[in-house]
């Protein structure tokens, strides 16, 4: 058991039927759910955010991502690691973790992404049986919903699609935090990781790297 926000993988091994990765900000609900995992027999990782993520699912292949969506105080959230996770694993199960399953953003995890949830606090009756439900459906996940350029090493998010799009369209970036449902800091981090993915410095520069990539249509 291995947590990668002090330690690194080591080397790239082969997939396990039963290899979860645990993804939480929270230390408590990481040992719990690790504890409750190990004594089942399951191969855990745990980690405490998007970098320790990209680390464990480089360097290994998870039959299961067990998430929260709720990161605090981070220029990410849970559906940016969800769609991390699909670009490089279509086939790995998401059960994603949340205090409020009838919100919006918990009911877009399950009909785009994830193939389960569990209600926090998270019950060991429950984790067992969802997790165990996940493995055992062989079907193929959905393909996630990311934007590639043609030299296939361009990676968007959902997010940064939609910041992107609403850059095209003339929106202030007030605008797009009201949209987004975010502060406008964070709605200017997705737009400043637009530009980083692009390799531009401004606005005109992204929507015109954008439209040569075919990422967006006039």
């Amino acid at each position: 058991m291995a947590d990668l926000q002090h330690e690194p993988v080591a080397a790239m091994t082969s997939a396990g039927k039963n290899r979860i990765l645990v993804v939480d900000d929270d230390e408590v609900t990481r040992t719990y759910l690790q504890h409750l995992l190990a004594k089942h027999d399951y191969e855990v990782t745990i980690t405490a955010g998007f970098e320790a993520v990209k680390t464990a699912m480089h360097n290994e292949r998870f039959a299961l991502v067990l998430m929260d969506l709720v990161f605090i105080d981070c220029d990410y959230d849970g559906f940016d690691i969800l769609d991390y996770v699909r670009s490089v694993n279509s086939d790995c199960g998401v059960v994603i973790m949340t205090s409020f399953p009838g919100t919006d953003s918990a009911v877009q995890a399950l009909r785009i992404k994830a193939s389960d949830y569990l209600t926090k606090p998270v019950k060991q009756s429950d984790l067992i049986a969802t997790v165990q439900k996940v493995l055992s459906e062989a079907v193929p996940l959905p393909v996630p919903d990311t934007h590639l350029s043609e030299d296939r090493n361009l990676f968007l998010s959902s997010r940064e699609m939609d910041v992107l799009k609403m850059l095209y369209k003339g929106l202030s970036y007030t605008e797009i935090s009201e949209l987004l449902g975010c502060g406008e800091s964070t709605a200017r981090t997705y737009g400043k990781r637009v530009y980083k993915k692009l390799g531009v410095k401004s606005r005109s520069e992204a929507v015109y790297e954008a439209l040569q990539l075919k990422l967006i249509k006039r």
